[in-house]
């Protein structure tokens, strides 16, 4: 890396640190939020884990803490790290008062360069973590910590719906400049030095739910729209899997 790579990432670093320890400081988010509309694939990806007990579990970009409690609470010794000091404090706050910390270790670091030692990792673990990141360094960082058999989970929004590209535009104020959501045709290349990479598409026409959040009283209709369309979207995607570049989510499985 040049000199001038190292200031390119390095300013690219403190924006994504300031702009996410203002978030964590001021709990902002869009009205959907409330909704969690993500928790149907979080809870996809987390149950792809399994059983963490004896595993060295490497967590990118652990936020507020909550998918760094569910990893300790799977067993694991996890390493959590997050680019936001803020994050990093709400996290060892969340853990503290559920008394995990001692299961877990939280730093403030880039996932482009990481201080933990060569192959020190079973599993890897990320939620809408790896479109903030310089993805060429953060997967030569990843394949570098992870064992040989190693295997990571990320769960990532996609960037070829071209209407959620347009709420995007419209809401800058809730993203970073540099984030870039995945583009499925580009992972192969970007992931040729690991074993395997497989993927799995979420949110097709379940995205319609969502817009319940932002209509009177539409909030109690969304458990109920919510797993319905996720119902119509496991048969349209398993018949159809090309329909997964509209997709909102898709979950990653990488192997070293």
């Amino acid at each position: 890396m040049s000199i001038s790579d190292d200031s390119l990432l390095d300013a690219r670093l403190k924006r994504e640190a300031v702009f996410h320890d203002s978030k964590y400081d001021s709990g902002d988010a869009p009205a959907h939020y409330r909704l969690r509309p993500t928790q149907y694939v979080y809870t996809q990806l987390r149950d792809a884990l399994g059983d963490l007990h004896g595993k060295q579990v490497l967590e990118y970009g652990c936020g507020e803490g909550w998918i760094t409690y569910d990893l300790a609470r799977l067993g694991g010794t996890v390493c959590a790290f997050d680019i936001s000091a803020e994050a990093v404090q709400h996290t060892q706050t969340a853990l503290s008062s559920a008394g995990l910390l001692a299961r877990c270790t939280v730093e403030v670091m880039p996932a482009e360069r990481l201080s933990y030692a060569d192959e020190s990792f079973d599993i890897a673990v990320g939620f809408a973590i790896i479109h903030h990141l310089d993805v060429p360094r953060a997967f030569a960082e990843l394949f570098r910590v992870l064992k040989p058999g190693g295997v990571a989970y990320f769960a990532e929004p996609l960037g070829t719906n071209p209407l959620i590209q347009a709420y995007r535009r419209m809401t800058p104020q809730y993203r970073t400049e540099d984030e870039r959501p995945m583009v499925l045709r580009e992972l192969p290349q970007l992931l040729a030095q690991f074993r395997s990479f497989e993927h799995r598409e979420y949110y097709l026409t379940a995205l319609g739910a969502i817009a319940l959040s932002y209509l009177p009283g539409g909030a109690r209709y969304f458990p109920r729209v919510s797993a319905a369309l996720h119902r119509v979207d496991r048969a349209l995607l398993t018949a159809l899997p090309a329909l997964g570049n509209w997709a909102w989510y898709s979950i990653f499985k990488i192997t070293k």
